[in-house]
C-alpha cells in the first residue's frame, strides 16, 4: 500500500518582549497584552487561530510576503489540523488549435499539525513536484503562524527532527576529533523534550529564564572527549536532536565549524489511503473501526521523542 511520507518537526512558542517599530505601529495597544498569560495560553491562543483558520482561512506568506494557498481538508478534532499548503504557479497549455490558455497550477503538500497538550508536532509532507524541500514550507508556516500570532506578543519556530545517529555518524567522520563541541538550547517550551535531559539543565534555565548554552573545549591541541556509553552526554545529543537544535562541532585542524543535524530529517509514512477517507469524509461505525482522523492523531502521537536510529535526510 502506497504511503505518504512526512518530516517531523517541533514548534517552540516564543515570546515577544518588545515589538519592533513597525510591528509598535501595527498594533499600538501592544503595551497592555500580558505577554505572559500569552505564553502560559500559547496553545490555546494558536488553536483559536487554526479554528478560525478552518472556517475563514487566512492569508499564508513567507518572510518576503509572497502569497501561498492553503486550506484545511477537514473539520479539526482535539486539537489536530489537517490541510493542504500550495505552491501556485502558471501553466500554459496549447490545444490542437495551436491556442494556448494559462491555467493556475495548485502543486500542493500536505501538512498535519498536533496542537495537542504536550505534543506541539508538525508533519509536512515531501513532495518535491509542489515544494523542493519541506524546509519551505516550514518557513512558509513559521511566518504565517507568527504574523497570527504576533497579537499575542508570541511567535513560534520550526526545527526539524533529527537521528541521534547523525551525531556519532559526524563523529566517525572525523577521527582527528572536535577541538570544540557547542550546543544551544532555547527557553523551556516543550516538556517532552527536557524530560530525556538533564535535571540541572531544566533547573538552570529556569533560574535565569533563557536560553542555555554548553560549550566544551579542548586543551590547546587536543580534542573533546566524546563517549557514546557517557550517559549525560548521550542526553545532551538527545534533547539536541528531539528538538531539532543543531550542533556546532569544530573538527582538529579545521578552521570552520560542522553543524551536526542540518539538512537532516526523521521521514515517516502513513497509508495514503487515510487521507482519500478524510477528504470524502467516510464514517466508521462505532466499535467497528477507526475512523481516519482517528488514524492521523495516533500517527501524530506516536511520533518518538527521540530518534535513535532514523536518519533521513531530506
Amino acid at each position: 500500500m502506497k504511503k505518504i511520507k512526512f518530516a517531523i518537526y517541533n514548534y517552540n512558542f516564543l515570546r515577544i518582549i518588545e515589538p519592533d517599530k513597525q510591528l509598535q505601529m501595527e498594533f499600538p495597544d501592544w503595551q497592555v497584552v500580558d505577554v505572559e498569560e500569552s505564553f502560559r495560553n500559547r496553545q490555546q491562543v494558536l488553536g483559536d487561530i487554526l479554528q478560525s483558520d478552518f472556517h475563514a482561512p487566512y492569508q499564508f506568506v513567507n518572510a518576503k510576503k509572497k502569497e501561498y494557498w492553503h486550506r484545511q481538508v477537514v473539520k479539526p478534532q482535539d486539537e489536530v489540523y489537517v490541510m493542504r499548503v500550495a505552491n501556485i504557479t502558471n501553466v500554459t497549455i496549447t490545444d490542437e488549435h495551436l491556442k494556448s490558455k494559462k491555467y493556475a497550477d495548485y502543486r500542493n503538500c500536505l501538512v498535519i499539525i498536533d496542537n495537542r497538550p504536550g505534543i506541539q508536532r508538525i508533519a509536512i509532507e515531501r513532495k518535491t513536484k509542489a515544494f523542493s524541500d519541506t524546509k519551505t514550507v516550514a518557513r512558509i508556516l513559521e511566518a504565517s503562524l507568527s504574523k497570527l500570532l504576533c497579537q499575542k506578543l508570541l511567535k513560534v519556530k520550526l526545527t526539524a527532527v533529527y537521528g541521534t545517529s547523525v551525531f556519532w555518524t559526524t563523529l566517525n567522520d572525523y577521527p582527528d576529533g572536535f577541538r570544540k563541541v557547542r550546543f544551544h538550547f532555547p527557553h523551556l517550551n516543550l516538556e517532552r523534550l527536557t524530560k530525556v535531559m538533564d535535571k540541572y539543565l531544566k533547573t538552570a534555565r529556569e533560574d535565569w529564564d533563557s536560553d542555555l548554552d554548553f560549550s566544551f573545549g579542548a586543551n590547546e591541541g587536543g580534542v573533546v572527549k566524546i563517549d557514546p556509553a557517557n550517559e549525560r552526554q548521550r542526553a545532551l545529543v538527545e534533547g539536541a536532536s528531539g528538538g531539532g537544535i543543531w550542533i556546532e562541532m569544530y573538527p582538529k585542524g579545521k578552521r570552520r565549524p560542522v553543524y551536526c543535524g542540518k539538512n537532516q530529517f526523521v521521514v515517516m509514512g502513513i497509508d495514503s489511503e487515510v487521507f482519500d477517507e478524510l477528504v470524502s469524509d467516510q464514517r466508521v461505525i462505532s466499535d467497528v473501526g477507526q475512523s481516519a482522523m482517528d488514524k492521523v492523531k495516533v500517527f501524530m502521537k506516536q511520533v518518538p521523542d527521540v530518534f535513535n536510529n532514523q536518519d533521513k535526510a531530506d
